[in-house]
């Protein structure tokens, strides 16, 4: 369990990451565009990634679609399995083997549940930080006094720029 919650806060780690940084886009080479941040909202809400997708931060979208997909995915395994123990403890007559059961329905029902707490977490700040986006696309960033992005290099690799003006 603790490797599994550890890969989600991971997981949240890189997107908060991904929130800060603009990859490979540098302000000279940014245009506004001005978007509907109802729209971008709904559409996170609805669809794993959508309104990041919408707002064109791809990188933020393919990792919510890939986080929340797992989370779903975990809640239907664990939702199955605690139905099949608790079908089990259920039939049975012999206590020790309802005991057994019974332990291993509340571990499932446990681990659903937390799933289902960290979805709606991650739904939630998917949909505001797509609201966040949608409200900054027109920002002019051209008068920053750092940039911080990812480029790729000469020889097929990534680089961690950081410029700084000074004044």
């Amino acid at each position: 369990m603790k490797s599994k919650v550890s890969i989600i806060g991971i997981a949240l780690a890189l997107v908060i990451l991904f929130s800060v940084v603009s990859y490979g886009q540098r302000a000279d080479t940014l245009h506004t565009r001005k978007v509907n941040p109802t729209g971008a909202l709904f559409r996170s809400a609805f669809v794993p990634g959508w309104g990041q997708y919408y707002n064109r931060k791809y990188i933020k979208s393919a990792i919510f679609a890939g986080g929340e997909g797992y989370l779903i995915y975990g809640i239907a395994k664990y939702w199955r399995e605690a139905r099949h123990h608790r079908s089990n403890f259920e039939q049975s007559t012999d206590r020790s083997y309802q005991t057994i059961e019974f332990l291993k329905y509340s571990d499932a029902r446990d681990m659903r549940n937390i799933r289902i707490w960290i979805l709606a977490a991650s739904i939630f700040y998917s949909m505001f930080d797509a609201y966040v986006d949608a409200q900054l696309s027109d920002f002019n960033q051209t008068d920053k006094a750092y940039q911080v992005y990812v480029a790729p290099t000469s020889d097929a690799g990534l680089q961690l720029v950081l410029n700084f003006k000074i004044r």
